[in-house]
C-alpha cells in the first residue's frame, strides 16, 4: 500500500476509534522496502527483495492504553483493531498515566531524508561490489582461508503517525550496510576469525582500500595471539570496543529503569559520575549522522543535550510517561519497540579529545588495548555495573602497540571505569546504535583487572 492510501486508512481508523468510545486514539504506520545479496565462493548465494508494512493502533479508555496491530490495511481490519484494543484496555491495570500527545504549535511534522543515491542500489551494483570485496579479501593474504559471510543490503521506508488530538507526523530514511566475516589459519594451525562492516547512504562512497586496511588488521592482526599475565593495568578501549562496552549499560541513563529501581543513577542528575575529561552528548540532528531524527514517536520535538557534561550527569532520557512521573518535560526520546513506547537514544557523541590513538598508547606506557568484547549479556550486571568479559586485543609495551592477546578476561565496574577515564582520543568512528548512531573515539582508563593464564 502506498503512503497516501495508508494515510486515508489511518484517518478513517482514528475517526472510528473516537466513535467506538476511546477517549483518545492513535494510528502509526511503518513500511520498509529492502534488498540484500549474500556472496559465497565467488557467487551470489542468495538474493532477497521484500516489502513489509505494519499498522499499529492504540487507544485510551479509563486510564488504560490498549494496543493492537495488523499488516492488513482493509476496511474489514478496522473492527478487529478497535475491538482487540478495547479488550486490551479492559484487562490492563497500569497505575501510571498514559498519553496521546500533540503540540498545538507543531501538529504537522514532516521530515524526509531519502536521497537520490538510493536508486543506485540494484542487484547488479550489489553483486558486483560483493564479488569485488570477496576477491580483495581472499587476495589479501595466503593465510586467509575463506569469507564465511558477506552481505550487501539496503532498506528504506516511511513512518507515519496520526492521532485524535491532531498530530500528523511523517519521517523516512534509507541506508546501506556491508557486513563481512572471514577466517584465516595461523602458523600453529589455530583458526582466527575477523569481521568488519560499513554503513552509508551512497554506494559510490564505499572505499574498498580503506575498508580492507581495517579488515586486514582485525583479522590478520590476530595472528600469533596468546594469553598474557594477570594484572591490574592501564587499558585503552579501542573505539569499537568502547561502544560495545558503554551501550551494554546505557539503559541506566533512561528514566523508566530509574523509576523502577533498576538503575543506580536514579536521583543523581547534577552529580559527578564520570571523569571530568568525559562528555557524552545526544544530537538527534547531528550533521555527520546518516539518520537524523527531528521528532520522536510520540510527536515530541527532539533536541541536542549533554547526558554527561565533563563528568556531571546532566540529564536522563525521558518519554512522556516517565517525564510526567518525574515532574519534567519529555526529552523527545519516546520511541516504539513494537506497540509500546520506551526511552531510546538517537545519535550519541562522545566528545573527542586532542590525542591520537598512538598518543593514548604513549600515555598508557604499559597495559592492554581492548579491541573486541564478548559475553556482553551473560557477563554484565546492568544494574550494579559489574562486568566480567572475555576480550581480545594487544599488549601496550613501551608506549606502543605490542603483540596480540586472546583468552583473557577484563573485569570491573562500569561506574568505576567511567570515573577512571584519563584521556579521550580523537579517532572517532560511528556505529549503529539505538535509533541512530554512536560516535566515539578510543579512551584510556587508568586501571582495570585483566586475567590471563600466562605464567
Amino acid at each position: 500500500m502506498d503512503i497516501k492510501s495508508a494515510e486515508r486508512f489511518m484517518e478513517k481508523l482514528v475517526k472510528a476509534g473516537k466513535e467506538y468510545g476511546f477517549e483518545e486514539c492513535e494510528a502509526s504506520y511503518a513500511s520498509e522496502s529492502s534488498m540484500s545479496i549474500d556472496i559465497l565462493d565467488g557467487e551470489v548465494s542468495s538474493y532477497e527483495s521484500s516489502a513489509t508494512s505494519t499498522l499499529s493502533f492504540r487507544g485510551l479508555k479509563n486510564g488504560q492504553m490498549g494496543y493492537c496491530s495488523t499488516n492488513i490495511l482493509e476496511d474489514s481490519s478496522i473492527d478487529y483493531l478497535l475491538k482487540s484494543t478495547m479488550e486490551n484496555c479492559e484487562v490492563l491495570n497500569d497505575e501510571d498515566p498514559q498519553f496521546i500527545y500533540c503540540d498545538e504549535k507543531n501538529k504537522d511534522l514532516y521530515f524526509s531524508q531519502v536521497t537520490d543515491a538510493y536508486s543506485k542500489n540494484t542487484y547488479k551494483s550489489f553483486s558486483e561490489l560483493g564479488l569485488k570485496i570477496e576477491k580483495a579479501i581472499l587476495d589479501a593474504d595466503p593465510r586467509i582461508d575463506a569469507v564465511d559471510y558477506l552481505s550487501v543490503a539496503c532498506s528504506t521506508g516511511p513512518y507515519l503517525i496520526i492521532n485524535s488530538k491532531g498530530l500528523h507526523s511523517y519521517r523516512d530514511s534509507d541506508g546501506i550496510s556491508i557486513v563481512v566475516s572471514a577466517r584465516a589459519t595461523d602458523e600453529d594451525g589455530s583458526v582466527k576469525s575477523g569481521d568488519h562492516f560499513w554503513i552509508g547512504k551512497d554506494i559510490d562512497e564505499f572505499d574498498l582500500d580503506k575498508f580492507m586496511d581495517v579488515f586486514s588488521e582485525k583479522l590478520l592482526g590476530k595472528m600469533g595471539a596468546r594469553s598474557c599475565r594477570s594484572s591490574n593495568c592501564s587499558v585503552v578501549f579501542k573505539a569499537e570496543a568502547f561502544q560495545q562496552f558503554f551501550m551494554a549499560f546505557f539503559g541506566n541513563f533512561t528514566a523508566t529503569p530509574m523509576q523502577r529501581g533498576l538503575s543506580l543513577l536514579a536521583d543523581r542528575e547534577g552529580e559527578t559520575i564520570a571523569s571530568s575529561v568525559f562528555t557524552l552528548k545526544e544530537e538527534p540532528m547531528y550533521e555527520k549522522a546518516l539518520t537524523k531524527i527531528p521528532f520522536d514517536d510520540e510527536g515530541v520535538l527532539t533536541s541536542a543535550k549533554a547526558i554527561i557534561d565533563k563528568g556531571v550527569f546532566a540529564t536522563a532520557l525521558y518519554d512522556l510517561k516517565s517525564a510526567y512521573k518525574a515532574g519534567r518535560e519529555s526529552t523527545g526520546n519516546g520511541f516504539r519497540g513494537g506497540s509500546s513506547v520506551s526511552e531510546m537514544p538517537t545519535n550519541l557523541i562522545v566528545e573527542a579529545g586532542d590525542k591520537s590513538f598512538d598518543e593514548l598508547l604513549e600515555e598508557a606506557g604499559e597495559g592492554i588495548i581492548l579491541t573486541d568484547l564478548s559475553g556482553l549479556h551473560a557477563g554484565v550486571n546492568s544494574i550494579s555495573g559489574d562486568f566480567s568479559l572475555l576480550c581480545e586485543g594487544y599488549l601496550i609495551e613501551n608506549g606502543k602497540k605490542g603483540r596480540p592477546v586472546e583468552q583473557i578476561t577484563v573485569a570491573g565496574n562500569f561506574y568505576d571505569v567511567i570515573k577512571s577515564i584519563k584521556s579521550v582520543g580523537n579517532d572517532i568512528i560511528n556505529l549503529p546504535s539505538g535509533e541512530g548512531e554512536f560516535f566515539t573515539p578510543s579512551v584510556l582508563v587508568s586501571s582495570l583487572a585483566i586475567s590471563g593464564d600466562e605464567e
